[in-house]
């Protein structure tokens, strides 16, 4: 079990803001900071070694957990359920939902793993000695090397179950081109450099199509090219 805060660590009074605020949108992280008094390196670093995971990851969960909580007891619908959350497209929420149902079934051993990605590749891609990431057509992770993972601060050394958007706490107008392509299912014209921010800092990235044994895109490769 976690202990109570330290003086210095706040992530347990982050923990139970973020509780509080599940049904208004997560808050930006320089106000989490400003609003707890810390600086945003310290309340991301803190945060991920108290609970294993950054403060939007741990949001989201608590966001899907209430959905699954609220929707067995009232039985309401997924649209309303996506306007309680505030997601503004109605599918964007049930990507999310799903991810967490299929995150929970993983975690009790009844994952299945994609068949186009033979064991070679996925030697490659999680040995490989910089971050690169390899995802399907709606950019929910297959395989990340190492040295991803630790870039993005995921807590386990499998991040099937997560999506690609996920794991950004701050927006940029290259993150939000993406994700219109994705959105609009233009992956086709996904590939090229992009500038995403995360944790403070820019991360420059290539993004290339992968195909499947029949030459079918099947998702994407995203490299960090420099930090």
């Amino acid at each position: 079990m976690l202990g109570h805060d330290t003086a210095s660590n706040k992530s347990h009074q982050i923990a139970d803001y973020l509780g509080t605020v599940i049904l208004s949108g997560f808050p930006k992280v320089e106000h989490l900071s400003i609003l707890h008094n810390i600086s945003v390196s310290k309340l991301m670093r803190d945060f991920k070694t108290t609970y294993q995971t950054s403060p939007y990851l741990y949001f989201r969960r608590l966001q899907m957990e209430f959905a699954e909580q609220y929707i067995s007891r009232t039985g309401c619908s997924k649209k309303q359920m996506a306007f309680m959350l505030g997601f503004s497209n109605p599918a964007n929420y049930t990507l999310c939902y799903n991810r967490y149902k299929s995150s929970k079934l993983e975690k009790t051993g009844k994952r299945t793993f994609v068949p186009d990605i033979d064991e070679k590749n996925k030697i490659l891609i999680t040995q490989f000695p910089l971050p690169v990431a390899m995802f399907d057509l709606s950019m929910n992770y297959l395989l990340a090397s190492a040295q991803w993972m630790k870039e993005f601060d995921f807590p386990e050394a499998d991040p099937v179950g997560l999506n690609f958007f996920d794991a950004f706490s701050e927006t940029s107008p290259d993150l939000e081109t993406l994700k219109n392509k994705i959105d609009n299912r233009k992956i086709e014209d996904c590939a090229g450099s992009y500038d995403f921010y995360n944790n403070g800092h820019v991360i420059k990235c290539i993004v290339n199509l992968w195909h499947n044994e029949n030459k079918e895109v099947s998702g994407v490769i995203i490299y960090v090219a420099s930090l």
